[in-house]
């Protein structure tokens, strides 16, 4: 009857117990990271909203005060071209550039109470007047101080008793407003009252002015002070309706500066970088020099201005709400996450608590099963015919079954702990470390054959060899099965013997046919199975050939016996007909099962490499290895033994004859055969026959 073995419960409740230990812990962590995921997106959603925000107020607060500072610079500009629209203005200066580039004769000639009625002496004259109303359009326009030059950068008109030599920058906005025909604007500038901005704007002739250039004939250059204007706007960004603190910057190339109006200073920045359009991007840039905290920016240029305007907020008081609204978001995430592992943990401590009364009586009905388990493999082992042992890598036996102590005689708890040099002997024991340590190398099952003593009789052995692995998966040792395979390996050599006696039987019935075909058979045989295994071949192979070496010669025995022992040459029918007694092997023996490709062998033996053997004409690779080793043995030998038509030739004589029919045999078989006859078995070989032809 057969006996099932139950699963252990304890073991499916612990597998079952690890299996809701890792669903719970993945469940765990996948509330982790659903909570911080949305934790994550929501605090990302409501900084970006907020930054939005920033943005959007920063912008509106900049976008105003920027298009305030625009109105008033159009209104400043339209009053300076309301004063260079008017004709007089315009013709006088008209009239100063038709005196060239020296205008000393002009001013020496205002100084000295001009009379006459010459040109110098009238534009002289209109000096005077010419300055009331440049000063009176000062006084009530609120510019600085107006003086109006040439083409050349020369005052020859200024509201000013003295007026100040121009500087470089004022020369070089002259020039350029002359050159262009617009208005120039100048970079603000510090002064001991302020900061000033100069503007140079063109003055053309009149309409009506004969040879009329379309070029500025004067320029009028007006100062304005902008610090009372820029602190207005400064301080109007702290209202009500205003967001954050205001800057405002001018653009001097690619560079940027701070106008500071409460201090009439001009601060540079070299960090700061324009962006497209001449504007600040609304970024996260550093404060105010010295200042570790960073500010929330962003710049819109002043429409006609070279100019910025710059709204910032510092990082910490824009971020505020949002770092508020954050901590709420991490609360409530935390909330979350401790209330699903709280459940988790209730739900594992109540499975935990409701099978912990079953765990006793499990574990008791467990060691009952596996009680009764050992004793029903321990009566499978005891009635194995097989002998099962493991070994670990040093040789030590770890455990025996019945069947293998019994096959060396010692008890199954006697052999654990002993090598295999203890039980098997030393030359054994060596034998079977190099196959262990296959199996340990290779990782794989293999199988071999051994032949051993044991309590003084020989034994044939199969021995498969297993690789053993732990729990982890790690080769420990081997595990080797032994096959008592004596009985079969006796059987198997008596049919040998067997077979060889009627093989020998053949070959003498042969050698009868024809006396000078006596010992061939053998001496191909010998030469064969030697060649073989100098060529390196298997055992298999071995007694291939040699069995196909003593069976070459079975067709001739159909042959007429005048055709074998005839001396001479034969015809061309004689050579066909001798040529079929390998068609006679093939019948003789086609019913044969020598388990060997015999046959296959026989009927190659006869072709050349060049396709020109018999009896199918076969080239090259399409002889096997068993045909061409028999080829060159058959050569060999029929060279060295009389024949009814011609004397034994030597030794050499034959290798050579070998060695230049290159085309028809297998030159790496002939080398191999100069090789062995350097050898004592080729020497022995070599006397042997030297002794028959004696």
């Amino acid at each position: 009857m057969e006996q099932v073995i139950p699963q252990s419960k304890v073991g499916n409740k612990s597998a079952a117990y690890r299996r809701m230990g890792w669903f719970m812990a993945v469940i765990l962590v996948l509330v982790l990271c659903a909570a911080g995921s949305l934790a994550w997106f929501n605090i990302n959603m409501a900084e970006t909203s907020l930054k939005q925000d920033v943005e959007r107020r920063l912008q509106f607060t900049a976008q105003n005060k920027a298009n305030a500072l625009s109105l008033w610079f159009n209104s400043m500009q339209n009053q300076a071209n309301r004063l260079i629209s008017a004709d007089l203005f315009r013709l006088f200066a008209s009239e100063v550039n038709g005196l060239g580039n020296d205008l000393s004769p002009l001013l020496k000639a205002s100084g000295d109470s001009p009379s006459g009625n010459d040109d110098l002496s009238q534009l002289a004259s209109q000096l005077p007047l010419m300055k009331n109303l440049l000063q009176e359009f000062i006084s009530y326009s609120g510019f600085l101080h107006a003086r109006i030059t040439n083409a050349d950068a020369q005052t020859y008109l200024s509201t000013d008793v003295t007026p100040p030599a121009l500087s470089l920058e004022q020369q070089q906005g002259i020039r350029q407003t002359v050159e262009s025909g617009k208005l120039s604007i100048l970079p603000v500038r510090k002064t001991s009252n302020g900061l000033v901005l100069d503007l140079v704007v063109p003055i053309f002739a009149p309409q009506y002015v004969e040879n009329r250039s379309e070029k500025p004939v004067a320029t009028l250059l007006l100062s304005l002070m902008v610090s009372s204007r820029l602190g207005e706007t400064i301080d109007t960004a702290k209202g009500e309706s205003s967001f954050g603190v205001t800057h405002v910057f001018q653009i001097v190339g690619t560079k940027l500066q701070d106008l500071l109006p409460l201090s009439a200073d001009i601060q540079n920045l070299p960090d700061w970088q324009l962006g497209q359009n001449d504007s600040l991007p609304f970024g996260i840039r550093g404060g105010e020099a010295g200042s570790p905290d960073e500010v929330y920016s962003i710049g819109v240029k002043v429409p006609e201005l070279p100019w910025l305007v710059v709204q910032e907020v510092p990082e910490a008081a824009a971020l505020k709400p949002f770092l508020a609204q954050r901590n709420a978001i991490v609360i409530w995430a935390v909330i979350a996450v401790v209330v699903v592992l709280l459940a988790l943990l209730a739900v594992w401590w109540w499975l935990v608590g409701r099978n912990a009364r079953n765990v006793s009586a499990e574990l008791l009905q467990l060691y009952q099963i596996s009680n009764q388990q050992k004793q029903l493999l321990d009566g499978i082992n005891s009635a194995l015919v097989d002998g099962i042992v493991l070994t670990d890598k040093g040789g030590m036996v770890q455990y025996a079954n019945q069947a293998f102590a019994r096959m060396v005689g010692r008890s199954d708890e006697e052999l654990v702990g002993m090598d295999c040099a203890a039980i098997f002997g030393y030359d054994t024991a060596l034998r079977l470390y190099k196959q262990l340590d296959v199996a340990i190398q290779s990782e794989q099952s293999f199988m071999f054959k051994d032949v051993m003593w044991l309590q003084s009789k020989k034994y044939h052995y199969q021995i498969t060899c297993s690789p053993y692995r732990n729990e982890s998966g790690v080769i420990t040792g081997t595990v080797s099965v032994f096959r008592d395979i004596t009985q079969l390996v006796d059987a198997q050599e008596r049919n040998q013997r067997m077979v060889r006696q009627t093989i020998a039987a053949f070959m003498h019935a042969i050698e009868a046919v024809d006396p000078y075909l006596g010992g061939q058979s053998s001496y191909m045989a010998n030469l064969g199975g030697d060649l073989v295994k100098t060529l390196g071949l298997s055992e298999e192979d071995e007694s291939t050939v040699r069995t196909a070496a003593s069976l070459s010669q079975i067709g001739k025995m159909q042959l007429p016996r005048e055709l074998l022992t005839k001396p001479g040459a034969f015809t061309p029918e004689e050579r066909q007909a001798m040529e079929r007694h390998v068609e006679y092997a093939r019948e003789t023996l086609k019913n044969i099962n020598f388990e060997l490709p015999v046959v296959e062998a026989i009927s190659q033996m006869n072709e050349f490499m060049d396709g020109s053997g018999y009896p199918e004409k076969l080239h090259g690779d399409e002889i096997g290895i068993y045909g061409r080793i028999l080829s060159v043995a058959n050569t060999f030998c029929a060279l060295i033994r009389p024949r009814s038509y011609r004397n034994a030739k030597s030794v050499d004589v034959a290798l050579n004859i070998l060695e230049s029919e290159s085309a028809k045999y297998d030159q790496h078989v002939v080398h191999a055969l100069r090789e062995y006859l350097k050898t004592p078995a080729g020497e022995k070989f070599v006397r042997s026959l030297a002794d028959e032809n004696a």
